[in-house]
């Protein structure tokens, strides 16, 4: 055995109960994005998607992290066009779109990229707009003090069960505030995300709301091709309303309805490694466990499960294999 890949991964149903879980559950660790699709919530609960007429294509790109094509940029725009602002508000920073067609296309053309291409451009036009809504300032939308930043962290600690105050707060890669707690919580406010059951009435709209958004524009949360988030919201069986949320230094996050029992069901895997190598195959096998995948996997899915290793001549030198 050339390396070893460590996780830990925790399954938790709506009700908060632990219904499986392999190292540590309650490792304590930063969601980086998979955190995006409760950050999103607070683009309903503040108003925005109401009073700017936000459409469930924009608010499904507030809740990824997307490829940099040009349906993304474009969707990005739209939403700043309708809050008043313009890309220069953008607080992400930039880097080349992480989907290689709309690199290469920027790069035929001699163009640079810019904030709008940044994965996470979704997700600031979507804190941008809830700062119009409410009134607040535009300069200081990623301050952990500011009114957006704070309902987010509030909307977490509900969604997870979890004190607010216990949530760890760091600074993503896209500077907005990031959020840290033990997997299985998380894996809580994912449940919850798909059977937000017994919540106030805000809150299960809100959640109801982005969910579906990004079943229904999967495309938007990743990219257009070649995306796991992407794949697995297209391939897996409707009646499971699958949500699926991947995020940095080897994290995934996914909900889904438990058919039998009709309970929201969450689950996170944390790669030890914070790599990307084992994360995907962890994931689809822990789906396969639960029967929300097929033993014969969606051609569209085959290729994130790595089984083998070839070499630059093609040839097999070895092979991945996942242990639950």
């Amino acid at each position: 055995m050339e390396s070893q890949l460590r996780a830990h991964a925790a399954c938790v149903d709506s009700t908060g109960k632990l219904i499986y879980s392999r190292g540590n559950p309650d490792y304590v660790t930063f969601l980086r994005s998979s955190a995006k699709p409760v950050q999103a919530m607070n683009v309903v609960l503040s108003g925005a998607v109401e009073r700017f007429g936000l459409t469930t294509k924009e608010l499904a790109i507030c809740a990824g992290s997307h490829g940099g094509e040009q349906i993304h940029t474009e969707t990005v725009l739209s939403i700043l066009a309708k809050i008043g602002l313009t890309a220069t508000a953008l607080q992400c920073g930039v880097h080349p779109p992480l989907d290689a067609a709309a690199r290469m296309e920027l790069e035929r053309h001699d163009e640079k990229p810019t904030a709008l291409h940044h994965n996470c451009s979704g997700k600031h036009s979507g804190m941008l707009a809830a700062a119009v809504t409410g009134g607040y300032s535009i300069s200081t939308y990623l301050d952990p003090r500011h009114p957006v930043q704070q309902r987010i962290i509030r909307t977490f600690g509900l969604m997870a069960d979890y004190p607010p105050d216990q949530i760890v707060i760091g600074i993503d890669g896209c500077s907005a505030p990031v959020h840290g707690m033990p997997i299985r919580t998380a894996a809580l406010a994912f449940a919850r995300m798909v059977d937000p059951s017994g919540l106030p009435d805000e809150i299960t709209a809100a959640a109801t709301a982005v969910a579906g958004a990004m079943r229904s524009c999967p495309e938007m949360v990743a990219a257009s091709r070649d995306r796991t988030c992407t794949e697995l919201m297209r391939n897996v069986d409707a009646r499971f309303r699958l949500i699926a949320k991947a995020g940095a230094e080897g994290y995934y996050a996914t909900g889904w309805i438990d058919p039998d029992s009709g309970r929201g069901m969450g689950l996170t895997v944390k790669m030890e490694d914070g790599g990307q190598r084992g994360r995907d195959p962890i994931t689809i096998a822990l789906l396969q466990r639960f029967g929300v995948l097929p033993a014969d996997l969606p051609p569209a899915l085959k290729p994130f499960t790595e089984p083998v290793i070839t070499n630059w001549a093609g040839k097999k030198v070895g092979e991945v294999i996942v242990r639950l």
